[in-house]
């Protein structure tokens, strides 16, 4: 076995919560022993279109033999990359181990450019020597379409990397559903309808884009919007809401469908925070919740007041203590580690 890199992405520094799953990811393949491959992307019009074709260019000099392990995708220079990655590859005899963030093509967010995430997915079939998917359904889909088995590795759900301890806070027993991320109704429709939602239900709700004159039920509470790092200590009762798409009475749409096949990153930032989830029952993360014994799995939000009038107060403690066990793990990149640990001793 060669060299073993990762690909990492330097550019400006950027806050928003997307960029946490990949920059905790490097972090912990540095940790692994694996070194980061560096293409300084900067510069914009003409110069910063010359910068990005002369940075992954570089991809070209690694050294023969070597591992690669690479985020996918990368949305800089989407249709170069993949192709400069498949023509190195057969040049330099590379391994390719390639960790999801997101398949685009199943996604389908951008339609306009989903001819463009088909040809990037199906390349990362063709050429991957290894995959690193979300959990069993997303495994189950790559498979059908053209991956080995042999070449899968199940993440299971994404690590949260913080000093934030829940076990240095209460958590307070409460008919509350916590709604953190992008509270922009036009792209999440559901959050428009919490205003119909049965009023037992408190929402707080944390994130940017909140518009007061869209969300007027008394039973929504604004609380503020915090950066990745900060949001964990925040989180302090009741349960942390899982769902997406287009209505609060299942998860539809583009987005809400993709709840099938992927590991929504609020889900480990609900467990990192030691709080127990509420997830629609077809997300796939909804097995990790039963398994775990950390939140409830509803068919609509409108079951939460249900499920939550028959919930007793020491079995969501024990929720609790659970979800502070799968917190543990997050805080210390176990569920990544263990996977990168698997794909090396294979390579062996």
């Amino acid at each position: 076995m060669g060299n073993k890199y990762y690909i990492n992405i330097k550019m400006k520094e950027n806050n928003n919560a997307g960029s946490k799953a990949v920059n905790d990811c490097n972090n912990i393949l540095k940790q692994c022993g694996i070194e980061p491959y560096t293409l300084n992307i900067k510069g914009e019009g003409l110069l910063g279109k010359i910068n990005k074709v002369f940075e992954f260019e570089k991809l070209k000099k690694i050294p023969e033999n070597s591992v690669l392990f690479i985020q996918h995708p990368i949305y800089i220079n989407k249709n170069y990359y993949i192709d400069v990655l498949k023509n190195t590859k057969k040049k330099k005899n590379l391994k390719l181990v390639f960790l999801i963030n997101d398949l685009d093509s199943l996604r389908k967010m951008f339609p306009e450019s989903q001819h463009i995430f088909e040809h990037i997915d199906e390349t990362m079939y063709e050429i991957a020597d290894y995959v690193i998917a979300h959990n069993s359904k997303m495994k189950r889909y790559l498979i059908e379409h053209g991956v080995e088995e042999s070449k899968i590795y199940e993440l299971g759900i994404f690590d949260y990397l913080t000093n934030i301890n829940p076990n240095n806070k209460s958590i307070r027993y409460s008919k509350t559903l916590n709604i953190a991320g992008n509270l922009d109704a036009n792209k999440s429709n559901y959050i428009r309808e919490l205003n119909g939602v049965d009023k037992t239900i408190n929402f707080n709700l944390y994130g940017l884009n909140f518009d007061k004159n869209v969300l007027t039920s008394e039973a929504i509470h604004y609380k503020g919007a915090f950066p990745s790092d900060e949001i964990p200590s925040q989180l302090t009762e009741g349960f942390g809401l899982v769902w997406d798409g287009n209505t609060a009475s299942c998860c539809a749409g583009n987005t809400g469908e993709y709840l099938k096949y992927n590991n929504p990153h609020k889900l480990s930032l609900y467990m990192v925070s030691g709080l127990p989830v509420v997830i629609w029952s077809q997300a796939a993360e909804a097995e990790f919740v039963k398994c775990n014994n950390v939140g409830l799995v509803v068919d609509s939000i409108e079951d939460f007041s249900i499920k939550f009038d028959n919930l007793s107060e020491n079995d969501y403690y024990k929720m609790v203590e659970n979800a502070k066990n799968v917190s543990y793990k997050l805080r210390n990149g176990e569920y990544l580690r263990k996977v990168i640990q698997d794909i090396i001793k294979d390579l062996k």
